[in-house]
């Protein structure tokens, strides 16, 4: 997948005898071929870190009564910090191993030298491993940060419950008289009596207090699917740039001029496509900020006002 010769038209003068190659080829094969094998030890330990890590996180998440969950928290930053640490292992080995080759003869090497293509392939495979690499650390660091997100739900349908078995059973202190709560309150309240007007106390449980904590996460889980739209629409420009730079690079040794015309027809055809996504990611954004907080707004009434304002900032950013 990797080879640091790809049998194509542009690389056919690369395929030279071995007696022909330059006395500095040798290192460069060994040093990709070393690259290869270390990132494929780091992607089985981060493969390792993560399996076994999710389900502990779980259970602790599970167990955790606090209300931040900051055992959870604990665990997994450690985790977190762990899978971070292979990353910057990555780095820090391709920038010591691979750029430092690479640059030492590139000083040395005229870039009108027919062997520098060598030097060039050279790179480019061992960039590509390293951005193959890249893309499994993403994959696993998104399946640790599931083990973060709790079921918002099932907590939001426990408050409702608590509401609405409490909300009959308040008596005033003065008379004695029936008083409905009418809502959900978040902090401690003062409330009419109906009866005699005397002003009542009415103190939240922790459980229902702790709803502004999670209404805004239970609100992005709710449209977490339009949030997901314009994700996949925003990495689609940069997927779209880097398929169109390749085929520029493929018009660098042809001479073929209906071939050539080909290859910039299918740039054109990507580049529309990369204007498309680049105006259309932030409309798919707006859509998405604005079904969250219409969500956030329905779970939290009281506190609309000042989400609006939040969301009036974001916008205009």
């Amino acid at each position: 997948m990797f080879g640091l010769f790809n049998k194509s038209k542009d690389s056919e003068k690369n395929q030279a005898n071995k007696e022909t190659l330059p006395e500095w080829y040798a290192e460069l094969e060994e040093t990709q071929t070393r690259w290869f094998s270390f990132a494929e030890k780091l992607e089985a330990k981060m493969e390792e870190l993560v399996t076994a890590s999710v389900p502990e996180l779980k259970q602790v998440l599970q167990e955790d009564e606090d209300m931040y969950k900051r055992t959870f928290q604990r665990v997994y930053s450690g985790v977190n910090g762990q899978l971070n640490n292979i990353r910057d292992k990555a780095r820090d080995t391709y920038e010591e191993k691979i750029d430092s080759i690479y640059y030492d003869l590139d000083s040395q090497i005229s870039v009108l030298d027919k062997n520098h293509d060598l030097l060039s392939e050279f790179r480019r495979a061992c960039s590509d491993r390293y951005n193959h690499f890249d893309d499994k650390f993403d994959y696993w660091r998104k399946e640790l940060e599931k083990t973060q997100e709790r079921d918002l739900e099932i907590e939001y349908q426990k408050i409702l419950d608590e509401y609405e078995a409490i909300k009959n059973k308040f008596s005033c202190t003065q008379c004695g008289g029936n008083i409905e709560i009418e809502k959900i309150f978040l902090i401690e309240t003062f409330i009419s009596c109906p009866y005699c007007k005397t002003q009542n106390t009415f103190a939240p449980s922790t459980q229902a207090r702790n709803l502004q904590n999670i209404a805004r996460g239970l609100a992005e889980q709710r449209t977490a699917h339009l949030y997901e739209a314009f994700e996949t629409e925003d990495k689609k420009e940069r997927e779209l740039y880097h398929l169109r730079h390749e085929l520029s690079l493929s018009k660098i040794h042809e001479s073929d001029k209906k071939v050539l015309s080909e290859i910039q027809a299918k740039m054109d055809d990507l580049e529309e496509q990369r204007q498309f996504a680049i105006k259309n990611a932030p409309k798919l954004y707006q859509i998405y900020l604005r079904a969250m907080y219409d969500e956030w707004n329905k779970i939290t009434p009281d506190l609309k006002e000042h989400n609006e304002k939040m969301y009036q900032n974001q916008i205009t950013q």
